[in-house]
């Protein structure tokens, strides 16, 4: 179902491309629509008073978000695309009652998304946390397969540290140790889940 009771404004295209880096929008912008995500993997990062920069949400296809609109707010958080991607602007003044309902839902079911990963964020030692964070991202858009069956995930060691809420020096240090134990396989902006069984007996993660 379309979330448009009624046609957009002329001015608004109906899809927007995003290109991987792109950042759809600022914190503090003004937050005239609400977004859903057609394709890609986008995420909420936050700049913290140390200068560090947090992922406080991932943004995953069906989504929908920019809530602040519904409150009159400014955006809280800069939105920027992991990969290359799709968003469909959606202006509450043209959603009717069962579209909003379809807006309340996914709201919480992110929310509940966003709790288990808060969870997984601040459970356990870092070793632990990378383990449950790679797991996570080869179920998303940045997650691929070898052609023996092996997946990987296609991600920085800063993104891991934004993500995880350690410092890029840390998580380098870990992957290296992961990669000696035979967990991971690192290369060039690809990390290979050598061992899935090994990362998920270590994480304690079983999927969503």
């Amino acid at each position: 179902m379309s979330l448009y009771a009624s046609p957009p404004p002329p001015s608004e295209p109906l899809r927007r491309p995003l290109r991987r880096g792109d950042t759809l929008y600022y914190a503090g912008d003004p937050a005239p629509s609400l977004y859903r995500l057609d394709s890609g993997l986008l995420r909420a990062v936050r700049l913290t008073p140390q200068g560090r920069t947090l992922t406080v949400r991932h943004v995953r296809p069906g989504d929908i978000f920019g809530e602040e609109t519904l409150q009159g707010q400014a955006r809280a958080h800069q939105v920027v695309a992991l990969t290359d991607a799709s968003v469909t602007p959606l202006h509450p003044q043209h959603l009717g009652a069962a579209e909003l309902w379809e807006v309340t839902r996914s709201l919480g079911a992110q929310l509940q998304r966003m709790m288990t990963d808060g969870v997984h964020i601040q459970d356990g030692e870092l070793r632990e946390r990378i383990a449950r964070y790679l797991l996570n991202l080869a179920d998303s858009s940045l997650g691929g397969a070898h052609r023996d069956g092996t997946r990987y995930v296609r991600a920085t060691h800063e993104l891991i540290a934004e993500g995880t809420g350690a410092t890029r020096e840390s998580v380098s240090k870990l992957i290296g140790e992961m990669r000696d134990d035979g967990l991971l396989t690192p290369a060039y902006r690809c990390l290979t889940l050598t061992d899935e069984a090994g990362l998920r007996s270590l994480s304690g993660y079983h999927g969503e």
